[in-house]
């Protein structure tokens, strides 16, 4: 079961949520950036809400963030000052991207003819570029190409629903949902 969560990142925290933890705060001076300190503290903050505040947060290989409860999967990412954080019993990839940026102008570099064919939605670039990068953060690997071996090969317009390949996995499905007009959001998970 996945489970996802959007919100927005608010523009201070207060010193006495009970949620961000001496640890998150500690994480998140490592950022020069107050816009991107937020951004941490803002995900941090529903893991601690859905999962505990004793629970351990860390990084693994890649720099993809890991929990140290069993079965636990998380995933995040940030986007159109929100932050979107899917927890799963299986491994999970999330992306959030604001529909404001202009992907029609770069999907050469990662839309193929074919995936372009597949969707007519006035927002499909944007959605193809969420669910590349859904589905590399689902692999876990570094060194994969959006272009070259991310293929979205189905897309179910009624149920939201992308289906791709990575490298030689065939069995990817990812779930696209909006924030209203705002941000696009897609979640990668194996069949």
């Amino acid at each position: 079961m996945v489970r996802l969560f959007v919100e927005e990142i608010p523009p201070v925290y207060a010193c006495c949520d009970r949620l961000v933890t001496a640890q998150d705060v500690a994480s998140a001076s490592r950022f020069q950036n107050d816009k991107r300190r937020r951004e941490h503290l803002a995900w941090r903050r529903i893991v601690r809400e859905e999962l505990g505040t004793n629970v351990a947060i860390d990084y693994n290989a890649v720099g993809a963030p890991t929990v140290d409860t069993p079965n636990t999967y998380i995933s995040v990412s940030h986007g159109a000052d929100m932050v979107a954080v899917a927890i799963a019993d299986e491994a999970v990839g999330v992306d959030i991207e604001a529909l404001e940026r202009n992907f029609d102008r770069v999907k050469s570099r990662y839309m193929s003819d074919v995936e372009s064919a597949l969707g007519d939605n006035h927002d499909w670039a944007a959605m193809v570029w969420c669910a590349k990068e859904a589905i590399y953060k689902l692999y876990g690997r570094r060194e994969v190409d959006l272009m070259d071996d991310i293929h979205i090969t189905a897309y179910n317009p009624e149920a939201m629903e992308l289906h791709a390949t990575v490298g030689n996995v065939d069995n990817i499905v990812v779930k696209i949902s909006f924030v209203g007009s705002r941000a696009v959001v897609a979640v990668a998970t194996y069949k």
